[in-house]
């Protein structure tokens, strides 16, 4: 990055606490132009975490770029996908309590001294692809590397390693790998390495010849 380029992004870095909505959205832009966009940028990744307690990784990509869309506490690991519309939300409203009103749980509002509602940490690993409209329960503390989420899905449970889940609520439907080769794709943590330090042949074109269907019962057929 140029010396002025890094400047100029530091310095909306730093306005960007004292302003909302338009002004906020236009740093953003700017800053994504001056840095190559979100797939690279790293002043976005340093907004999104510092203003927002989300925590994005080199690559990654899509809609959650967008403010409020991911909830606070939430890490999404390297090389994701998000499409537009995907919605995490960490915390719910306590069905415990007399009323679920936020007026008795979020100290916002200015009827109560602390937040009740705890936000529950979401850890997004690396290279998932969660497609449009899907929605992330408060509860849902893990979604493993590999995965994908269809369109529309909502989650209500962790999700294991290059799982393929869909609907409502979500279920397994297979396995993009079988689990001998998901386990080499773990231990090789290849999502560590720059894009530059990838061999793109073993990216392009198909890895193994199909997925792996689940039985009924969702177990992994032979």
């Amino acid at each position: 990055m140029k010396p002025h380029t890094h400047m100029l992004a530091n310095l909306l870095f730093h306005l960007y606490q004292y302003n909302r909505l338009i002004t906020r959205s236009a740093i953003r832009n700017v800053v994504g132009k001056l840095e190559g966009g979100e797939v690279y940028s790293p002043t976005l990744r340093r907004i999104l975490r510092v203003y927002h307690d989300v925590d994005i990784g080199l690559y990654t990509h899509g809609g959650c770029f967008v403010p409020g869309t991911i909830d606070r506490h939430t890490t999404i690991g390297r090389y994701c996908s998000f499409a537009h519309g995907v919605r995490s939300m960490n915390a719910n409203h306590p069905m415990e309590f007399k009323s679920t009103h936020a007026f008795f749980h979020n100290p916002v509002l200015g009827y109560c001294s602390e937040r009740l509602a705890p936000y529950v940490p979401l850890s997004i690993g690396n290279d998932v692809w969660i497609g449009a409209c899907a929605l992330v329960l408060p509860h849902v503390r893990q979604i493993g590397d590999g995965a994908v989420i269809a369109a529309g899905a909502v989650v209500n449970k962790d999700i294991p390693p290059y799982a393929v889940v869909v609907g409502n609520p979500a279920r397994v439907v297979r396995l993009r790998f079988p689990q001998a080769v998901i386990d080499q794709l773990l231990a090789s943590r290849w999502w560590e390495k720059p894009i530059e330090d990838l061999d793109l042949t073993e990216f392009t074109k198909p890895f193994l010849t199909g997925a792996v269907p689940l039985d009924a019962e969702g177990l992994v057929q032979a």
